[in-house]
């Protein structure tokens, strides 16, 4: 593979989610999250996410295994990259890659704490409405009745707020370990070549 500037190379993102879907229909939306996010952190030059790319071309021509990583090696090595490069820039994107899990989990926690905590919040301060209206004479029951429905839409809020964030979580934990799979797969292939 040539050794073009990102800002030429066209479609990397798309590349890389080709390259890193090894067909366990993994989520589109959190692959391309951490491609966008390996592309960003692309060193110049040939390492592992080129790498990554020269395998996928010779998959497609169904070069598997061994010779596919020897092949790419040669690639590599004609580059003037040897193995200690490609596992070091392995190292770098797992680095990368654990950063934004971290990032998402942050992220997920803040819409957590957003979308749930502040509803619950409502929720127990309805209550204590309720509670009071109860309380008060005959004429306040209309204000309690429009409190319960409150209640009811905050709680189905939350309900459908959770299912999202659940789903959410979900697909990209199952994205996150599918492409650190690959990625250390690849590692063991790399390691395995003598």
């Amino acid at each position: 593979m040539k050794d073009v500037p990102l800002t030429e190379i066209s479609g990397m993102e798309n590349k890389l989610k080709l390259a890193l879907d090894n067909g366990a229909s993994l989520d589109e939306k959190s692959l391309g999250y951490l491609c966008k996010a390996l592309e960003r952190n692309n060193q110049n030059g040939f390492d592992y996410l080129e790498f990554k790319l020269a395998l996928h071309q010779l998959e497609k021509m169904e070069i598997t295994g061994e010779l596919a990583i020897k092949s790419a090696f040669a690639t590599a090595s004609a580059m003037g990259v040897d193995k200690g490069h490609v596992l070091n820039s392995i190292d770098r994107y797992i680095k990368v890659l654990q950063q934004e899990r971290t990032d998402f989990d942050s992220a997920l926690e803040s819409a957590m704490k957003r979308k749930i905590e502040a509803r619950k919040k409502d929720i127990a301060t309805l209550e204590q409405k309720i509670a009071d209206f109860r309380k008060e004479i005959a004429g306040i029951e209309h204000a309690i009745a429009e409190g319960e429905k409150r209640m009811k839409s905050a709680a189905e809020e939350i309900e459908s707020a959770t299912g999202e964030l659940e789903r959410a979580e979900k697909t990209f934990r199952e994205t996150y370990d599918q492409v650190i799979h690959s990625i250390e797969k690849d590692r063991e292939l790399i390691l395995g070549i003598s």
